[in-house]
């Protein structure tokens, strides 16, 4: 579970901004709380904001933490750190980008993780662990000199000599068995999952669907005729070895060159079972590109889903109302609050501008977050509903559309036809 990221220096992201998962003395919905041993971290965030204000940077910066720990055995000496600093500023821009991550990871402790970095080296890198009520350091780095806690000098120390400057020694002492630090890195490289854009989302689908075809056609055609959808079956024949048509072959995920051990060619048919004048049910068969841009959409997001619910992945989308109806967010967003799916401690935060879903029946204060950009400076300023005295009756999506929490566009016009 991810409790809280933290970024600075990133892209409009110039002040330190923190995303906390969790929870605050708010004693609603204790069904959107997830509970790993002692540690509670909250089952949504939802992140509001006029357009430009900083949201999809924010999944950006948390995206391209995950792809650099991800990456970093694979780096050559040369290359160079996908970070952007905030460029509107000179002092910013030859400053180093600082991104954090706490969770619990796959051993139920909780760690903080966190780096420093330019586009050429890592300046500082830390890792520390809460194996009582106090942190404990595992590693710390700052350039070239290491420190380490008494307990895994002896295991990290050797380490040293394998890292790079544009290497994070996490993802180095792992690859050389370090134990200390393999449980953290697990939980970068197997319990969360971001996805900023088309693209990377449905090449991420479709090879799950070309490698667990049947696993993840059921689970789709259950989420789609449960969000009534008018389909009443879902047939995809995935040919392997196969050198047209949709290839999954070599696909970039999340940053990342995924390499099946096979091609698949997909075809994805919708059945659609109708009646006839003479009332008579028929079936009838759709391709995929046929169906609307909503039940697209829902085709793709419904993997995903199903991977997080069954392995209490972390789950962060852009934009996920896209092309789609609220009542089928809402249905979507109420899988994580239902404990009797999402029994793992999966976690879903996303982005929208569905102010439909702004209440307080489905969400806590601290599960509503604002994104706002300083028209002046640039400058992204992240904060949670949580901050302002807001009551239980009060209806949120009047008082944001009316600008009282901010993060809404000024529209330079004197109405709006």
């Amino acid at each position: 579970m991810l409790i809280q990221f933290l970024a600075e220096n990133y892209a409009s992201i110039k002040n330190q901004c923190i995303l906390s998962m969790e929870p605050s003395v708010d004693n609603e919905h204790q069904e959107n709380i997830n509970c790993d041993g002692d540690n509670t971290a909250l089952n949504l965030a939802a992140i509001y904001g006029a357009n430009a204000s900083g949201k999809s940077c924010l999944f950006r910066a948390i995206t391209c933490g995950i792809n650099i720990v991800r990456s970093s055995n694979a780096r050559q000496v040369n290359d160079r750190l996908p970070v952007i600093p905030f460029l509107f500023d000179e002092e910013s821009i030859q400053q180093p980008t600082h991104l954090e991550y706490t969770f619990i990871a796959p051993d139920h402790r909780k760690y903080i993780y966190g780096f420093f970095a330019n586009q050429t080296r890592v300046t500082e890198e830390y890792l520390y662990c809460y194996y009582s009520a106090k942190k404990s350091m595992i590693f710390e780095r700052k350039e070239e000199t290491y420190r380490y806690s008494r307990k895994f000098k002896s295991e990290l120390q050797p380490h040293e000599k394998m890292n790079t400057p544009n290497k994070l020694f996490l993802a180095t002492a792992t690859a050389w068995n370090s134990v200390s630090t393999l449980s953290a890195f697990k939980w970068f490289s197997e319990r969360i999952d971001t996805f900023t854009n088309d693209e990377n989302m449905i090449s991420h689908v479709l090879e799950k669907y070309g490698t667990e075809t049947k696993a993840y056609s059921d689970f789709t055609r259950k989420i789609l005729q449960q969000a009534d959808i008018n389909i009443s079956d879902i047939f995809i024949e995935a040919k392997k070895g196969n050198t047209s048509g949709k290839i999954i072959d070599g696909l970039i995920v999340n940053g990342q060159l995924i390499q099946p051990e096979e091609s698949y060619e997909l075809t994805i048919q919708t059945g659609h079972r109708i009646k006839s004048v003479d009332n008579q049910e028929k079936n009838y068969l759709l391709p995929l590109e046929a169906e609307s841009l909503g039940t697209k959409q829902l085709f793709y997001l419904a993997p995903l889903f199903k991977d997080s619910l069954e392995n209490g992945k972390t789950l962060v989308i852009d934009e996920i109302d896209r092309s789609m109806h609220p009542f089928i967010v809402k249905y979507l967003i109420n899988m994580f609050r239902n404990t009797s799916v999402n029994q793992h401690n999966a976690q879903l935060i996303f982005t929208t501008h569905a102010t439909t879903l702004l209440s307080l029946s489905t969400f806590r204060r601290d599960q509503i977050w604002f994104t706002e950009k300083d028209a002046e400076k640039g400058v992204t300023d992240l904060y949670a509903l949580d901050e302002y005295s807001v009551k239980k009756a009060e209806n949120i999506e009047k008082g944001y559309l009316v600008g009282r929490y901010g993060a809404i566009p000024y529209l330079q016009t004197e109405e709006i036809v």
